[in-house]
């Protein structure tokens, strides 16, 4: 069960095809496919009274079939365990309702063998050989040579299975909103007999959507107070960590597999809630009782501490070693492409503790200028970007950190990429750092303190000053230089493949809302979208997109400043008239048609003007997915779900396309639900909202990064 999507040596790996592999590993599976069992259970009888009647009929016998995957009961119902030639039948309830009639049984000796044969398949599925011991019949099961032990216990009460808790004592369930779809989950727990006890409960784990039920869960308390429930047989290290609530009717917290945390609330099914109604702080539910007892063991377990030992486990922090930079001699000269300087870090204020941070400069040359001056001699081409490096906490030379350059998104970015009242780099370098990364963020050229020319600048360009700032990362002493990365957003998110198809040694890329169309598509379907939140209606729309493609093409064919291109943008106008006068008629207007036209005609002529500069004409022929065959470094993908400048599905289906042809590449793709292009939780994912929305970036986002880097191992 996966819950975003993994390229790794040409295999899209999704949620099916993952469950379908866990699964395949239980033996019972192979005898219930073939037979056609699994299908939707009969509802002309309850389950209650398919139970009853059984139960009557005979024996019932309650064993737990344990794989490395699953727990899946077994339940074992025949005519008499004193009669040498028994009859009956077995199922795996929670599978499916239906039995299969167990063949060849006999018993002598307190020795029962049955074989079970489903109709078609010719041979035994499956084998059975136990023992009836002191209550209990031990034995095993066979098939195709592989067996496994089981022990049956005899019920003495009817079993009740109920739909949604397949006769546990304790049933909770939530989905996972995964943006796209809902994915429901859910918990059982047995502490009574047959089943379980008490003292040895176990609790369970199934994903309803995939059927695929039985993953045994792990529950311990953490040090913050709450309860992680490790589910070890789920790919991914997948995990649940949650709060119980102060009534003990809810659980609340982040499951998680693999990198991906999301929100997961759980609570008991209706029918234990209506049964328990009386108890109001469901103490006596069977889980609250497995955590409750958790719970008091582990308060038990600290309470032993000696005092003196908790003290010495709390190291006081230190503040990061000083870092000895480069002497003046060491700078390259102009001529060549890149050199480095540092100065002396400002005090930087709400810094958090143990980190440290310091300015530096790498010194560049304008490659698409003229080496020439007016005069004929050389031009001084040079110029600086000025950036801030924070270090993590006891940080020296000998460190050997990990580093990554953040890489802003379009239009002129200071190094904080710093948007109305938010600072997003600055926390996602906070963030990385205090995680034991080394962080560089820098001002575009020609913004904040770098200088240089941002107007006529492109995108080739500034992924050339990228390029460079990631050459420096590799020269700081205590830096690992084969861990040092690139995380970009937006733009940033072109770059950094860029960066990485021309610098192979780029250890990973993190990319937020990056880009895998052309940018007159992104473009396009920015418009489009924004436009369609805003109430425009389908046929208005189609206009504007229709004139919206025609102004690009234009844009592409002529230079800047060219009287033709205003020319052909007026005719594009004219051509659409009649649906753009009923555009503008919308708006209550009282204007003549002449006026009207002429007005639409000047205003879009205006904003054609955006359309001729040198990195939006670049922008809107450049194919970004085009550099995703060119690297192999890890690389994760983030989209947040409600973007409207990036549109999410587009822009990962076309690098997932590419990038499934790229034999060594591992990739991870995820779309985040509720975020905006900004990973900020939001109402419509509108631009106008992003200075109105109190976080700078999700903490959600920040942890998926963290995670990511750790699972790939280039974080501790």
């Amino acid at each position: 069960m996966t819950f975003y999507h993994t390229i790794r040596n040409s295999q899209l790996q999704g949620s099916e095809s993952s469950a379908k592999r866990t699964l395949a590993s239980t033996l019972l599976l192979l005898v219930l496919a073939q037979t056609g069992l699994g299908q939707p259970p009969d509802q002309t009888q309850s389950p209650q009274d398919r139970s009853r009647t059984a139960n009557e009929n005979g024996e019932v016998w309650v064993g737990w079939l344990e794989t490395k995957a699953q727990n899946l009961r077994l339940i074992l119902r025949i005519s008499s365990s004193a009669v040498a030639s028994p009859s009956g039948s077995i199922s795996s309830p929670d599978q499916t309702p239906d039995a299969l009639p167990i063949t060849q049984a006999s018993i002598q000796n307190r020795k029962l063998e049955f074989e079970v044969n489903p109709p078609g398949i010719g041979t035994a599925a499956y084998a059975f050989q136990g023992e009836f011991v002191q209550g209990s019949l031990q034995g095993e099961l066979e098939q195709a040579g592989t067996k496994i032990p089981i022990s049956f216990t005899k019920a003495t009460l009817p079993l009740v299975e109920g739909n949604e808790r397949l006769g546990a004592d304790s049933a909770w369930v939530g989905s996972l909103d995964v943006g796209t779809r809902k994915v429901p989950l859910r918990f059982r727990v047995y502490i009574s007999p047959p089943y379980a006890t008490p003292d040895s409960p176990r609790i369970l784990f199934d994903s309803l959507l995939e059927k695929a039920n039985g993953f045994p869960v792990n529950v311990t308390a953490t040090n913050e107070g709450k309860f992680e429930f490790q589910i070890p047989a789920i790919p991914g290290k997948a995990k649940y960590v949650a709060n119980l609530s102060a009534d003990r009717s809810t659980l609340s917290g982040k499951f998680q597999q693999g990198f991906l945390p999301l929100q997961l609330d759980m609570t008991r099914i209706a029918e234990l809630a209506e049964k328990q109604g009386s108890d109001k702080q469901g103490s006596q539910d069977a889980l609250v009782q497995v955590l409750n007892r958790i719970a008091k063991l582990e308060s038990d377990s600290k309470a032993e501490v000696p005092k003196q030992d908790l003290v010495a486990i709390a190291d006081t922090p230190k503040e990061a070693d000083s870092v000895k930079m480069p002497s003046a001699s060491t700078k390259q000269t102009p001529e060549e492409k890149d050199s480095v300087a540092r100065t002396p870090p400002p005090p930087t204020p709400g810094l958090p503790a143990g980190l440290t941070e310091q300015s530096f400069v790498v010194e560049r040359l304008d490659t698409g200028k003229p080496r020439l001056n007016a005069l004929g001699k050389k031009a001084d081409n040079r110029f600086e970007l000025n950036g801030t490096i924070t270090y993590p906490q006891g940080f020296n030379k000998d460190s050997n950190s990990p580093a990554v350059i953040l890489i802003s998104g379009s239009g002129p970015q200071d190094r904080d990429q710093t948007i109305g009242r938010h600072k997003p780099f600055l926390e996602i370098a906070h963030y990385l750092a205090s995680k034991g990364m080394v962080v560089l963020r820098y001002d575009d050229r020609g913004i904040g303190q770098s200088t240089g020319d941002f107007l006529n600048a492109t995108t080739n360009d500034l992924a050339e000053d990228a390029v460079a700032v990631w050459q420096f990362a590799r020269e700081i002493s205590g830096v690992d230089r084969t861990r040092v990365g690139a995380l970009g957003h937006s733009e940033g998110g072109i770059i950094g493949p860029l960066v990485a198809a021309w610098q192979r040694e780029v250890a990973f890329l993190i990319l937020l809302a990056p880009p895998g169309l052309s940018g007159g598509e992104v473009l396009s379907s920015q418009i489009d979208r924004m436009a369609q939140i805003q109430g425009v209606g389908e046929e208005q729309r189609a206009v504007a997109l229709s004139l919206q493609l025609e102004l690009q093409r234009i844009a592409l064919k002529y230079s800047a400043n060219d009287e033709a291109a205003l020319s052909e943008v007026r005719k594009a106008v004219v051509e659409r008239w009649d649906g753009l006068n009923r555009f503008s008629s919308a708006s209550g207007r009282s204007i003549d048609d002449i006026a009207m036209k002429k007005q639409v005609i000047d205003q879009v002529s205006e904003q054609f003007k955006g359309l001729q500069s040198p990195w939006m004409r670049h922008f809107l022929a450049y194919d970004p997915s085009s550099n995703w065959v060119l690297f192999d470094a890890p690389v994760l993908a983030l989209w947040g779900e409600k973007d409207t400048q990036v549109l999410p599905e587009m822009n990962r289906e076309k690098l997932e396309e590419i990038a499934i042809h790229n034999t060594s590449m591992l990739a991870d793709f995820a779309i985040l639900p509720g975020l905006n292009h900004l990973f900020q939780a939001c109402r419509t994912g509108l631009p106008d909202e992003y200075d109105s929305i109190a976080e700078a970036i999700n903490p959600n986002t920040l942890e998926i990064i963290g995670n990511w880097l750790m699972e790939r191992e280039i974080l501790p």
